[in-house]
């Protein structure tokens, strides 16, 4: 999972912006003052860091400097109740990638991060279907509702061949395949690639059909004909569970 820190002199702030984040598949890190902070970053690496500006003793500034002293592809976002261009100046010469005032709106808050960590969290899915047009028509939902990389396989042998070469977050993968099974796909997969997550797809109607899938290693079931709704929901919930989820905003 990203590590994300939260630094802020006030508990109560960590608490809310932890709740925010925790759910959406963070590992989430706190500091309540900026040497805390710092030998948070030394020791976790965290790959985005929220910081407050205004903070007794050691200042955001402050503490943003020695950041990206200590790691310049950190991530940092300012967070503060200060909203003039002065400060943001000094921040962004200091390293800030981006800037939120307080009050902040939950959702704002939670594209900016998203939006800061594109590449790294960008997941990687595999969609593999024998039927062309079902393969083209997920890869188009998809990528229009999620930020992500799709590759394609047209039977099973090759899905596994793809698997053995590179690395994936994800795999829709239909069940009912001429040759290698869609079943027999995942219980080879989860051999050598147990960290993929396998949604199965099947127009099979049957629960016996989603409890082999589920039984072979698959995370989840999902039946024919899929619909945006539930594509995007399914997506959603597994790829928030490897803190990889991350919408596409247009």
């Amino acid at each position: 999972m990203i590590k994300l820190l939260l630094v802020d002199d006030e508990p109560g702030i960590c608490d809310i912006l932890k709740r925010i984040f925790s759910p959406i598949g963070f590992t989430v890190l706190t500091a309540t003052d900026g040497k805390t902070a710092l030998s948070v970053v030394k020791k976790e690496k965290p790959k985005v860091v929220l910081l407050d500006i205004k903070m007794l003793e050691m200042s955001g500034l402050e503490v943003l400097k020695e950041i990206k002293r200590i790691d310049k592809s950190v991530k940092v976002i300012m967070v503060t109740v200060m909203d003039d261009e002065k400060t943001k100046a000094e921040a962004k010469k200091l390293g800030a990638d981006e800037f939120i005032t307080k009050p902040f709106v939950s959702d704002e808050l939670e594209e900016i991060v998203m939006r800061e960590i594109a590449e790294i969290i960008k997941p990687k899915i595999l969609l593999v279907d024998d039927e062309v047009d079902v393969v083209e028509r997920l890869a188009n939902i998809i990528l229009r509702r999620i930020n992500c990389v799709v590759e394609k396989a047209s039977d099973g042998r090759q899905a596994l061949e793809k698997l053995k070469k590179d690395t994936f977050d994800l795999v829709l993968l239909d069940i009912k395949m001429p040759g290698l099974s869609g079943i027999d796909v995942i219980k080879e997969a989860v051999k050598f690639t147990p960290q993929t997550k396998i949604l199965a797809i099947s127009a099979y109607d049957s629960q016996d059909v989603a409890d082999s899938a589920l039984k072979a290693g698959a995370i989840d079931f999902i039946h024919k004909p899929l619909t945006k709704e539930a594509i995007e929901l399914k997506l959603k919930q597994i790829l928030s569970q490897i803190g990889k989820y991350q919408p596409k905003y247009v």
